[in-house]
């Protein structure tokens, strides 16, 4: 399945800015974007179906036939574009940007050439990125960060990742981790083995890969509703929660309980005046903004005052809008 923006760009403004153009690559797990930017607006986007399990070597060649189709289709050559920001789910050295290390997600990463590719076929710069601080960029350019020097990030979906800015600056981290491993923050120490090796992380007790495991092993899961779905999600807990499913509403709190605590302790660390939250999870954010806002409010220490918590304006674009503002950056 393909998606496209249906937003119009004349030929007269494309022929006036020349090399002004960026290409926004999301590699996701489930899903890689494809974004056309112009100026921090979204000209033209593609949505297609990721093969992580494969590799990203394997990937190269449909985003290049998919970026060509992209200029295509909009009337650009190769030289109407500055370059491309690339987003990854992993560790990425955004100094020689190469990826570092991932978590079971294209794991050929760390031996795949990106900046070498996007020379030999296009002779344009490639900008990779932690896709979490990508996306934190594109939100504090375009979206709920605007106008926030002191911003955490967290995504919420298969995995949870992180990224925090600090007096209007991404935090990095010597080894290309500050900030990132908010999902890997222990709230449990007797919990379960996450995929990070460690025990009881955020990730490994509230995220869409242990939450049918979750559910399983709650002792009346038997007895409850859920019991005969075919896809245990987040979509089907709030659903059967707002049902009035015992099992589901004990999941429920307790896997908001989970991302609480692990956004207090980010809040203890990186000292934010907000935190934005993201991924496919939130689309039950009418549920879980407020009982994550009023736990934060409740119990974490900050005595000048309150920590807004909010839902990203761009939940699945704002790596695109990221992707732009790297690449601008990086050709001021």
């Amino acid at each position: 399945m393909k998606k496209s923006a249906n937003t119009e760009f004349s030929t007269h403004n494309r022929e006036k800015v020349g090399r002004n153009f960026t290409i926004g690559i999301d590699l996701g797990g489930t899903f890689i974007k494809i974004g056309l930017l112009h100026d921090g607006e979204l000209i033209d986007r593609k949505e297609i179906p990721a093969q992580s399990a494969s590799g990203l070597k394997s990937q190269l060649p449909i985003l290049e036939d998919e970026i060509d189709q992209l200029l295509k289709s909009n009337q650009l050559k190769a030289n109407n574009v500055l370059g491309i920001g690339f987003s990854f789910a992993g560790l990425v050295d955004s100094v020689e940007n190469r990826i570092l290390s991932t978590n079971q997600k294209y794991d050929d990463g760390p031996k795949t050439n990106l900046v070498a590719w996007a020379k030999k076929k296009w002779n344009w710069q490639l900008f990779a990125m932690n896709d979490a601080r990508m996306a934190l960029l594109g939100e504090w350019q375009h979206g709920a960060g605007k106008g926030c020097s002191d911003v955490v990030m967290l995504t919420l979906g298969t995995g949870i990742g992180s990224a925090v800015l600090m007096g209007g600056q991404l935090l990095i981290g010597k080894h290309f981790q500050a900030g990132n491993l908010g999902g890997h923050f222990v709230v449990n120490h007797k919990g379960t083995v996450c995929t990070c090796g460690n025990v009881g992380c955020v990730e490994s007790e509230a995220s869409t890969w242990r939450l049918p495991t979750l559910l399983k092993d709650h002792p009346k899961f038997p007895e409850s509703t859920m019991k005969n779905e075919e896809i245990l999600d987040f979509k089907t807990l709030f659903h059967h929660a707002n049902n009035n499913d015992e099992v589901a509403k004990e999941v429920r709190n307790h896997c908001i309980s989970a991302w609480s605590s692990g956004i207090i302790s980010m809040i203890h660390a990186f000292d934010p005046e907000m935190v934005i939250i993201s991924g496919g999870i939130m689309k039950s954010a009418d549920i879980i903004l407020p009982a994550i806002q009023e736990k934060v409010h409740q119990l974490a220490w900050t005595p000048w005052g309150k920590v807004k918590v909010v839902n990203a304006a761009h939940p699945d674009s704002a790596a695109l809008y990221g992707a732009d503002y790297l690449v601008r950056k990086a050709n001021m």
